[in-house]
């Protein structure tokens, strides 16, 4: 039986829906520290005689080089860029507005630190997987023990789980390192990862019978109560700005539910209609549940959100990435 409608606790919902500063701020803090590290490691002239020393001049001796070629071939001297140039040149860029009175495009931040992201990747994807390799301990325990896997499945399920979590990271150092990502596309990515996609084709590969049939119920009610924590939380945000009646929170919450990653249209969710197209526009169906005045109240307070949000950005000196609304409202 699937679950029917509650009212979701704040907790469960701040956990579901992350806040976006942290994230924006350690990226900042990070891009800023490890550049003012390398500029002012850069700034100092190293002992005479020393290792360093003789680097410097070869580095010296090297630059020449190249410029002597490039007037003979300007095809032989390309530069390269590296992460410390990169992120440099991005803070200087970043200091010179911050001095102008303009405010800094965390884009600029974001594309100078990639390099560096680029070269830490691996270290972060280490705390990841030790991070993860708690959780899949735990499921692939739990699975064995509902749906009675033998030895070999579950082992055949751990290695399951840790190739997935690879692809998670592969997918997700293409999609946010590439050379056209934003920041934007980084915060989405934060976000929307999850480590169990896929999961259902696999276990339906290894349960038959009574097996089978509940683990599908089970990954059903899960999904469920996705959809209604999340369809829950953002009717209550609607209606705490507009004050819904009765007959419009069953109406919002369908819609928000409908639209759900999760959704699906087997789902016996109370209040829950079928019949509208879950891939609609939900903004649309919600102006179409909306009064005149709500609609007011509603497009108010969706401005008043976004130059908020702005003025936050503008009060550190930064500028709001392009559609950090709609971002936030995913």
């Amino acid at each position: 039986m699937m679950p029917t409608r509650t009212v979701v606790d704040n907790g469960n919902l701040r956990e579901m829906i992350p806040a976006m500063r942290p994230v924006l701020f350690l990226l900042l803090g990070a891009a800023v520290g490890i550049a003012g590290a390398t500029l002012f490691r850069g700034s100092l002239p190293p002992p005479g005689g020393s290792p360093e020393a003789r680097i410097l001049e070869l580095e010296n001796n090297l630059r020449e080089t190249k410029l002597q070629l490039a007037r003979i071939d300007p095809a032989q001297a390309r530069p390269r860029e590296d992460g410390a140039s990169a992120l440099g040149r991005g803070v200087r860029q970043a200091l010179d507005d911050l001095k102008a009175g303009r405010p800094v495009d965390m884009n600029l931040l974001f594309h100078a630190a990639k390099p560096f992201l680029r070269d830490f990747f691996p270290l972060f994807d280490n705390i990841r997987k030790r991070d993860e390799q708690h959780r899949f301990e735990s499921m692939s325990g739990e699975y064995a023990r509902k749906y009675n896997l033998s030895p070999e499945q579950q082992k055949e399920l751990e290695q399951w789980l840790r190739n997935r979590s690879d692809q998670n990271a592969m997918l997700f150092q293409q999609l946010v390192l590439a050379d056209g990502a934003r920041f934007e596309d980084f915060v989405k990515a934060t976000r929307n990862q999850r480590w169990d996609d896929g999961i259902d084709g696999f276990m339906e590969g290894q349960l038959d019978g009574d097996r089978l049939t509940a683990y599908r119920r089970d990954r059903m009610n899960q999904r469920a109560e996705r959809v209604q924590q999340e369809a829950d939380w953002r009717m209550q945000r609607l209606h705490q700005t507009v004050k819904l009646d009765e007959a419009q929170q069953d109406q919002v919450f369908s819609i928000m539910a409908r639209s759900s990653k999760d959704f699906d249209p087997s789902m016996q969710i109370e209040g829950v209609s079928t019949d509208a197209d879950p891939g609609s526009d939900r903004n649309a169906a919600i102006m179409d549940v909306l009064r005149p005045d709500q609609r007011d109240a509603y497009t108010a307070w969706r401005e008043e959100r976004t130059a908020r949000a702005r003025r936050e950005f503008e009060e550190i000196g930064l500028r709001m990435p392009e559609g950090w609304d709609a971002i936030d409202d995913d």
